[in-house]
């Protein structure tokens, strides 16, 4: 720590070498500083804070107009100033670069030390949201890129060359014709009606981008990790039954539930060829890049949720992220109004900052649902935030009526036209049949 505070010193004694004795190198400095007096040592801060008020005032930022501004002892930044090097002069800008790292690892430091004042246990989410909070402005300050328009310009463009030509499939045919696929670095809500689909939709796109090769997490605040995990074997094995030859729905009864009931008395419950696809079905998800998190993970609390998304991201590579459902996330208290706005906005963070496909659940309101869905709103029980926020929001109906039946709309898109496609599913695991069986029962 002695080490870095005499380094940070040296740097910012040479930048205010330069600007007081060569008045013109204050334009390249500020390019690089602005006008915070925080990547200074507290005393150089000082000397700092007189130069600007030099710049306000048009007057060269010489030895004397600093002291008389700062109210600093002359002799201090006489010997600050004698200590100039025309070498200085010219690495004023790597100097700037060099001052601003130090003063970010110093900030680092005053967190930490700030950190170590936290003794009650109650206090960790406020302090793990505060240091959040001054975590990403050291990082937004420390920030090298630039935002002329030549260079956007040029990321765009090296964006285009670099495009695979398609996102991550949904699985949705009619979804993917229309939009691309899903796009990391944005966000996407699945909302409806409570038991219409939502989660069985949710699956199918999980399900999907695991096939492709992706990798996935999932945040189930309703219900545990481990019934998600039974269920979308159970969704595995309907798919190989399905691949060889089944098409009987008597026969295609997998669930998440089912298999809790009748795996310990397998033998004379199941088939043979029902137990052959769930001892495959569970080698298959062991295969597959996916994590699996429920509350009993932390994963309500936002801070935790984005943690987890950024490690899994570096440790896993995983792309996909979904969670389920939006009104149980950010349970610090506060109106379910406020609870809804900042995981919307949250959920939108998320996608852009870790450039990952982050998708919500979301609940309806009882208004929403007794309306229907024939009006522009789709009622996100909470308050409009997540429709405002989503990059393109689907809403599922299963017709409980017409056995096997789900639709699912395209009801806002940020970027794209909407559609809405109908889909078989198998009723008891939730799988999308649309490989083998089109809509209406027909094989294909």
């Amino acid at each position: 720590m002695k080490d870095l505070t005499a380094a940070w010193a040296t740097i910012a004694h040479k930048i205010l070498a330069s600007v007081m004795v060569d008045d013109g190198a204050i334009f390249p400095v500020l390019d690089v500083l602005g006008k915070g007096t925080h990547w200074f040592p507290s005393k150089e801060a000082a000397a700092w804070a007189g130069v600007l008020r030099c710049m306000e005032e048009g007057v060269p930022p010489s030895v004397e107009a600093v002291g008389l501004r700062c109210q600093s002892d002359n002799g201090y930044l006489q010997a600050i100033a004698n200590g100039w090097t025309d070498d200085d002069n010219r690495q004023v800008v790597y100097l700037a670069g060099e001052l601003k790292r130090l003063g970010s690892l110093a900030e680092l430091h005053r967190i930490g030390a700030e950190l170590q004042a936290v003794e009650k246990p109650d206090d960790l989410p406020a302090a793990v949201e505060y240091t959040e909070h001054r975590l990403s402005g050291i990082m937004a300050e420390t920030s090298g890129r630039k935002g002329d328009a030549e260079a956007v310009s040029e990321s765009a463009w090296g964006m285009v060359e670099r495009f695979q030509g398609r996102g991550i499939l949904s699985g949705l045919s009619w979804f993917d014709d229309i939009t691309g696929g899903m796009w990391p670095g944005l966000n996407y809500w699945i909302v409806g009606n409570y038991k219409a689909g939502k989660s069985t939709c949710m699956r199918n796109l999980v399900l999907s981008a695991l096939e492709q090769g992706q990798g996935a997490d999932v945040y189930c605040a309703e219900g545990s990790r481990e019934l998600f995990t039974l269920d979308c074997q159970a969704m595995i094995a309907t798919r190989l039954l399905c691949e060889w030859g089944e098409r009987d729905a008597r026969k295609l009864r997998m669930s998440g539930m089912f298999l809790l009931r009748v795996w310990r008395d397998r033998l004379p419950t199941l088939t043979k060829a029902e137990l052959e696809a769930v001892e495959q079905a569970r080698t298959t998800w062991c295969g597959y890049n996916v994590r699996v998190w429920d509350a009993n993970d932390g994963i309500t609390d936002l801070a935790t949720l984005r943690h987890l998304v950024q490690r899994s991201k570096f440790d896993h590579g995983s792309l996909v992220h979904w969670a389920d459902y939006s009104q149980l996330f950010n349970d610090r208290g506060g109106t379910i109004y406020e609870r809804q706005s900042a995981t919307a906005l949250a959920v939108q963070r998320i996608a852009q900052r870790e450039g990952v496909v982050f998708g919500m659940l979301s609940q309806r309101n009882e208004a929403a649902i007794n309306a229907g869905t024939s009006g522009y709103s789709i009622g996100v029980k909470g308050g409009g935030e997540a429709s405002a926020a989503s990059d393109a929001t689907l809403l599922p109906m299963i017709d409980h009526e017409a056995h096997g039946q789900m639709s699912v709309e395209l009801k806002y898109s940020r970027y794209s036209g909407l559609g809405k496609g109908s889909h078989t599913i198998n009723p008891t695991s939730g799988l999308i049949l649309d490989r083998w069986v089109r809509p209406g029962g027909i094989e294909l």
